[in-house]
């Protein structure tokens, strides 16, 4: 059964979230063990525009290992770990044109091989959220269920301050500088999914817990579209897709 048509701007979005994993999965193809998160970030740089992108919302994000999960609480210090069979790695990617951008994330086990428990509940995680929103829904609600979900498996939410934001596009004042006039607008926490945000959804939103076990932590993130009663998760057929490539 064939999705509905969505609104241009919207349309727009999907695209560059079809994209944008696409890209996400080119760089997966291209990793070799002893890179570091520099150069996971600065591979996914040299793939931009062979996937139709100009700039970026954000600039990639690579972690390896016991990095995963610590962006949100301490800088990078030096190179880090590198890559090695059976680790994982995350990397979340924003490309972007003057019209519209993607945002997108995954953690992997490099090499192959069995995940851990941790990122395949981090995958739960996301599909719960995102399966849970609707017009109905508050930007605070999506918080709980994210949380909910990772206490229930005896994991921690480790960015408890918010699990995304929203997704805006290039209207208003947001056109001077867009899109990291965007980007920047997504700081307040007026656009962020944090606990206390009383607002019913509406419009399109990027969806990304982070969970950890203690030692081992993992992140998904996609983009959604709420609209009256319709929930599109965008570059996607189906929300069983969320966290695959």
């Amino acid at each position: 059964m064939s999705l509905p048509e969505l609104p241009p701007v919207i349309a727009a979005f999907d695209d560059a979230q079809r994209r944008a994993i696409a890209l996400v999965a080119d760089v997966c193809t291209r990793l070799e063990a002893g890179m570091h998160a520099r150069d996971i970030e600065e591979l996914a740089e040299t793939r931009l525009r062979e996937h139709g992108f100009t700039t970026w919302f954000h600039a990639p994000e690579a972690e390896i290992g016991a990095d995963i999960g610590r962006r949100h609480l301490l800088p990078r210090m030096g190179k880090g770990a590198a890559l090695q069979a059976g680790g994982l790695f995350s990397l979340d990617v924003a490309p972007a044109t003057q019209e519209a951008y993607g945002d997108f994330g995954v953690t992997r086990v490099f090499g192959g091989g069995e995940e851990p428990f941790v990122v395949a509940q981090a995958r739960e995680c996301t599909r719960a959220a995102c399966g849970f929103a609707s017009r109905w829904k508050t930007c605070g609600e999506i918080f709980v269920v994210a949380q909910a979900w990772a206490v229930n498996q005896r994991l921690k939410l480790l960015n408890d301050r918010s699990v995304g934001h929203r997704v805006l596009p290039r209207e208003g004042l947001l056109a001077n500088g867009f899109p990291r006039s965007a980007y920047a607008a997504t700081l307040l926490p007026r656009n962020r999914l944090h606990r206390l945000h009383p607002i019913r959804m509406d419009g399109m939103f990027a969806v990304r817990p982070v969970v950890g076990d203690g030692t081992q932590a993992a992140s998904f993130e996609e983009m959604i579209y709420i609209h009256e009663d319709v929930r599109r998760v965008l570059g996607r057929g189906a929300l069983s897709e969320i966290g695959t490539l």
